[in-house]
Formats: structure tokens, C-alpha cells, sequence
């Protein structure tokens, strides 16, 4: 008998294509996917051999059938995966393969799937710098939320939270972000997203993409947009407004700037927010509907909050815990914030 010994790295690229063999069970109990992020935070190298299992199984993916059949056959023989229950032989495929390609080729040609959904998530004040399987990426903001689903027919990223920079690689499948009420369809391009609740903004720093609200049929509302260009959708009047921009001013969040034009009160803070040490209150919901435009630099918000007097109608009242925007009824000049 020959026995295989396994380094600590080998050890964890077994384990990577173990837990991608895994995910691929719909019956996965909720205690083991808690398990499996348990595993990914552990350490650095967990997570990186979780993406090399899925990059390999995006590779794998743009076989043709019959190429797929004979990887299945040479590496993982069918007879002797029938013998053991299913788990198991997935398990064993992905041991196997570790030394070739690795359990995500060996899954994305057996079962024809994409990798299994990831979430990536920034810290607020933070930004995640993100390389996808296909050459992709994606910096992610302040305390930004995005899920990656790529399968076979479409790569698709939902942007639950936040703002992020998407630059695309060029492929044959369609690169689609979901954000709320939008649905962004790259043309060969780098362009920006961000999401307040149902308030969204696309930028086109470079190329076009295809912007479409998700509750209408066919083409009907949708727009090209190509380099400086932007585009808000107001949820409450349900309007798509155009703008020119400097493309540079379009993600100037990577200097740490926030720039806005002409948005919502309510809106602007809950991005500052992202970014705050205190997170800022508006005490009166009316006051969310002033509009604003101008520059917040993320280093001196506290500075930017106790300006907010100068220009609206409004007194600053500050608490350890957090900075409170009230309508002023007096004179009275507020207290900066300390």
C-alpha cells in the first residue's frame, strides 16, 4: 500500500477542494457553511486555496463535453465513485485530483456548475481589494457587501451594500451587477456602483455598460452609458437621471474622497456613515430630503458635520455614542462635535 504524505500547505489545498466538494450538497446543514467560514478566517492561506479550487473549476468550465467526459474518466473513474456514497466520492475525487488540477476542475466537469457563491465584505472605513477567477476585479468601499455567483451561462455579482470599482475581463459569458432596482450589463469596461438602499449610481470610467431597471420587460427603460458618464435612479420618483463627469471624480472614494452632486441628505449621510467613527443621526426624517452637493473628506467627517449648520437649516447635538442632526428653531449656534 502506498501512503500519501500530506505538507501543511498540501494539507490545506486538500481541505480547500474538501470544502468545495462540500458546498455542492444543497442538504449542507447552516453549522457546517459556519464551519466552512470558520476555516476561510482562520488563516490567510485558506482563503487563497478556496480561490484557486474555484478559479480551477472556472477554467475547467469552458471544456467541451467531450473533453469534460474524459477528464471525469482518466482521473476519477466512474466504477470506483459508484462504490462509495456520494459526499464520499466527491471527497475522493477531490484528493485525487489535488495532485493534477485540483476538486474544483473535477466538480465543474462532472456536475457542469459554476463555483459555489462567495460574499466578500469590507469594514467600514476599510477597503477590500478583490481578484476574481476570471481575471476580474473588484475594490469594494467602506463597509460594502458584494456576492459573486459565476456559472456556466453568466458571471454575476450582486452589490447588496455600499459602493464598488468593478474592472472586467473580457470573456464570452455576459458580466452582469445586480444593485437593488438596477441591473448593470458590461460591455468591455471599468465602472463604479453604489448602492443606498434602492438609490443607485453607476459611473463608466472606461468603456460602456448597459443599464436596465429590473422591474420592467425587454428593453424598455434601458441606457448605454460610455466613458464619463453617470447615471442615479431616485426610487421614489422612479427616474433614471444622466450625467456628464469627469471620470476620475466618479471613484474618487479611492482617495478618500466622497463626492456627491445634487443627492439627498439622507442619502449622503448613510454613505458618511460607511466611513464615520460616530455614526450621524438625522433627528427629523424631513431634513434627509434637503439635497447636497459637494466634497466630504473621509478623514475630518467630524469637521464636514459641524460645517452642516452654515448651509441648512439644521444644529449639530453630539452624544459619545453619536453626532445628531435636529432642526434649528433658534439662532442658537450648535456645539462641534468633540
Amino acid at each position: 500500500m502506498t501512503t500519501t504524505a500530506y505538507t501543511p500547505d498540501r494539507q490545506i489545498e486538500h481541505t480547500a477542494a474538501d470544502w468545495w466538494a462540500r458546498l455542492r450538497d444543497p442538504g449542507l446543514p447552516d453549522p457546517a457553511l459556519l464551519q466552512w467560514s470558520e476555516w476561510l478566517e482562520a488563516d490567510p492561506r485558506h482563503a487563497e486555496a478556496f480561490d484557486r479550487a474555484s478559479a480551477l473549476a472556472e477554467a475547467a468550465g469552458a471544456m467541451d463535453a467531450a473533453s469534460r467526459q474524459d477528464f471525469a474518466n482518466r482521473f476519477a473513474p466512474p466504477r470506483r465513485a459508484r462504490r462509495m456514497y456520494p459526499r464520499a466520492a466527491l471527497a475522493l475525487a477531490a484528493s485525487v485530483l489535488l495532485t493534477v488540477v485540483g476538486a474544483g476542475a473535477f466538480l465543474a466537469l462532472r456536475h457542469g456548475q459554476g463555483e459555489a457563491p462567495r460574499q466578500y465584505v469590507s469594514e467600514r472605513a476599510g477597503h477590500r481589494d478583490i481578484d476574481l477567477p476570471d481575471g476580474s476585479s473588484i475594490e469594494l468601499g467602506g463597509a460594502s457587501s458584494v456576492t459573486a455567483r459565476y456559472g456556466r451561462d453568466e458571471r454575476a455579482v450582486d452589490l447588496e451594500a455600499g459602493e464598488a470599482f468593478f474592472r472586467v475581463a473580457h470573456a464570452e459569458r455576459p458580466f452582469v451587477v445586480h444593485a437593488g432596482p438596477l441591473q448593470i450589463l458590461d460591455l468591455g469596461t471599468a465602472f463604479n456602483v453604489r448602492r443606498t438602499g434602492d438609490r443607485v449610481t453607476v459611473a463608466v470610467t472606461e468603456g460602456r455598460v448597459r443599464v436596465s431597471p429590473m422591474a420592467t420587460q425587454g428593453d424598455a427603460g434601458t441606457i448605454e452609458l460610455g466613458a464619463g458618464r453617470e447615471v442615479s435612479f431616485d426610487p421614489e420618483t422612479q427616474a433614471m437621471r444622466i450625467l456628464d463627469i469627469d471620470p476620475a471624480s466618479a471613484t474618487a472614494w479611492r482617495g478618500h474622497r466622497l463626492e456627491f452632486v445634487n443627492e439627498p441628505l439622507s442619502s449622503v449621510i448613510e454613505n458618511v456613515n460607511r466611513y464615520s467613527a460616530r455614526p450621524i443621526r438625522l433627528a427629523d426624517p424631513a431634513l434627509g430630503k434637503l439635497t447636497f452637493t459637494g466634497t466630504v473628506e473621509v478623514d475630518t467627517i467630524d469637521s464636514w458635520v459641524s460645517a452642516l449648520p452654515r448651509v441648512f437649516p439644521v444644529r449639530v447635538d453630539t452624544y459619545p455614542d453619536r453626532l445628531e442632526l435636529a432642526r434649528q428653531t433658534t439662532m442658537a449656534r450648535s456645539i462641534p462635535p468633540r
